[in-house]
Formats: C-alpha cells, sequence, structure tokens
C-alpha cells in the first residue's frame, strides 16, 4: 500500500487523466526499453480508456525496443502549435531532456513521472521516486491505483523497462518491489523468454565488433579500482556500427575483479563525448556526475562533454580520485 505522500500523487495524477482527452506522450532523448516501454503501455491503457494519446520520441529507436508492441507507431514530432490537455513526461529531469518535441504552452496539464534523483519538477504534478527501479515500475503502481486490469501487451511493454533498468535484476536498484511488479506483469501472461532474448540475446554483428575495440581499450587505474574504456567515431566506422550499437558496453565496467567503479567515453560527434559511469553498491558515482552537469543513480550516472577523449579521460580520473580518497566502502 503506498504511503500517504504517494497515494497523494497518484490521486492528482488520476484525477488529471480522467479530466484530460488528449495526451503527449515522451521519454528522455536517446531512448531506452524503460522509456520506451512505458510510453507504449501507458498510450494503450488511455486509449483504452476512450483517450486520444500518442507517444513522440525524436532519436532513433533501439533495435530492443522495435520488439514493443505499437512502437512502430511512435511518431516523430507532435504537430506545431497542437495544444494537448495534457502532457506526460517519463524520467526526464527537465522537459528539455525530451529533445525538442513541445513546449510548456502546449500542454495544459503536465505529469512529471521520474526514477531519477536529480530533476527540476518541472510539471504541475511532479512524482519523483528514486527509490524505484524504473518508470515501468512507477507507471504500474499508477495503473493499479486506478484499477486498471492490464492486457498482455501492456503488461510486455512494462517488462520490457522493468528488465533493462535492473539490468536483468542484477543491478543494486533492484529491490523487492522490483520482483513483484515482475510477478505481476507475468501475471497477466507476458512471454517473459521472448522479452530476455530481444534484451539480452540479440546483438548484430557490428554491435559484436564493436564490443571487442571496447574490450581491447578497456585500461584500469589506482591500483585496479577504477575501470574505463572509450570509443571514438574511427571505430565505429571501422566496425560499420551506430552510436545505439554501443548501448549496454557499460555493464562490463564492473566485470574486472577488484573494480569499485568505471567509466566508459563514447565519441557521439567531433569533440562531443557521452560518458557512462558504473559503480559497486556502496561507491556514489552521482556526485562524480553531477560534476560534470549530468545526473543518474547512485550507481548508475552519466553526463556529456566536449573536447577530446584523451582530456577527458585525465579530468575523469582527477574526480575518481578525490572520491576514492573519501571511499570507505
Amino acid at each position: 500500500m503506498p504511503n500517504k505522500s504517494i497515494r497523494f500523487k497518484l490521486s492528482q495524477i488520476s484525477k488529471i487523466i480522467k479530466q484530460s482527452k488528449t495526451f503527449f506522450i515522451a521519454g528522455h532523448i536517446n531512448p531506452d526499453c524503460d522509456s520506451l516501454g512505458s510510453s507504449l503501455a501507458l498510450r494503450s491503457v488511455l486509449k483504452r480508456l476512450g483517450k486520444k494519446a500518442e507517444v513522440y520520441c525524436g532519436d532513433e529507436i533501439p533495435d530492443a525496443a522495435l520488439s514493443i508492441k505499437n512502437s512502430s507507431k511512435i511518431k516523430k514530432n507532435p504537430p506545431k502549435n497542437k495544444i494537448f490537455d495534457c502532457a506526460v513526461i517519463l524520467e526526464s529531469s527537465n522537459l528539455e531532456r525530451i529533445g525538442n518535441l513541445i513546449s510548456k504552452r502546449q500542454a495544459k496539464k503536465i505529469i512529471n513521472i521520474d526514477h531519477h534523483l536529480i530533476n527540476s519538477n518541472f510539471g504541475d504534478v511532479n512524482w519523483i521516486d528514486p527509490n524505484s527501479s524504473s518508470a515501468a515500475e512507477l507507471v504500474l503502481r499508477l495503473f493499479e491505483f486506478m484499477k486498471i486490469k492490464l492486457n498482455k501487451d501492456e503488461a510486455e511493454s512494462l517488462y520490457f523497462g522493468l528488465l533493462t533498468d535492473t539490468g536483468g535484476f542484477k543491478n543494486s536498484n533492484t529491490r523487492a518491489d522490483s520482483h513483484l511488479a515482475a510477478a505481476k506483469l507475468f501475471a497477466c501472461g507476458i512471454d517473459a523468454d521472448f522479452v530476455r532474448s530481444r534484451v539480452f540475446s540479440r546483438d548484430s554483428f557490428a554491435s559484436l565488433k564493436l564490443l571487442g575495440c571496447a574490450l581491447s581499450n578497456m585500461q584500469t587505474c589506482f591500483d585496479g579500482q577504477i575501470s574505463y574504456t572509450f570509443l571514438d567515431l574511427e571505430m565505429f566506422k571501422q566496425c560499420g556500427a551506430s552510436q545505439k550499437d554501443a548501448d549496454g558496453i557499460s555493464v562490463f565496467l564492473l566485470k574486472l575483479d577488484g573494480a569499485k567503479a568505471g567509466f566508459f567515453i563514447k565519441e557521439e560527434d567531433i569533440s562531443k563525448l557521452k560518458v557512462s559511469l558504473r559503480s559497486i553498491k556502496n561507491f556514489n558515482i552521482l556526485k562524480i556526475a553531477k560534476m560534470f552537469g549530468g545526473g543518474g543513480h547512485k550507481n548508475a550516472a552519466g553526463f556529456f562533454m566536449d573536447g577530446g577523449i584523451e582530456s577527458a579521460v585525465a579530468k575523469i580520473k582527477e574526480a575518481f580520485k578525490t572520491e576514492l580518497e573519501n571511499f570507505n566502502g
């Protein structure tokens, strides 16, 4: 049973949903299965309630997410100047994080649902729960509060999100509620083997070659306590790979015995870098991400940087040096 504060948030969200007829739904840029699966499940439920709802995403859809029911219905851009009764924004720290898709004036009400610690509370209702493993887990709790029974496709869409954001229930954000959520989705008749195969067992040739490059580049510092690797644009070209083929490489950072944390630098454009951070349970890398204007979770965070890879490695190492000196885990 949700506590009083959460029940109040859910009541507010439920009221707005019931009063609204047209919905804009979106997650963050560079989407993953959690933001997309949660969005598509919400779209399906709203349509069953007689609402007009669409999911928007301006970026390329990851291969795994293409297997989510109705992913082909995701639209690139909403009609310019269209006014929606409600915009539901999932796991985005601010409205800009969804890309240039909608302005605040285009939504009469904004519902902001996020499971990350850092959020600007830009919505009319802001439900931020860093203790939740995923947006999928939060959306499921909303449906339960509204007494909505999910169909198989909706439950499967949420399972895509739950499975990916918990890393197959291996990440440190996995809690009892995560397993309970999975049990509830199983009860809806989902094909869990199908979802697992699409998320973890279906890689392109290019992505496997790219993983080989990343593993070959892996190095350590601070007596093996920190692992790191990188991919530059030339490596993507040599492997015939796209940016999305690098998804999942960061999970290998902590496979090194003795590593407390790690970082993966991906060159997305000339002098534009994306940095992903991972750490063991007691090592808080969110502090480091915030130093560079990023965000995320205690054990999984990230940020963007300008400049070259060599310079970025030096700066990030320096940030880790300070945190390692204060680490007692």
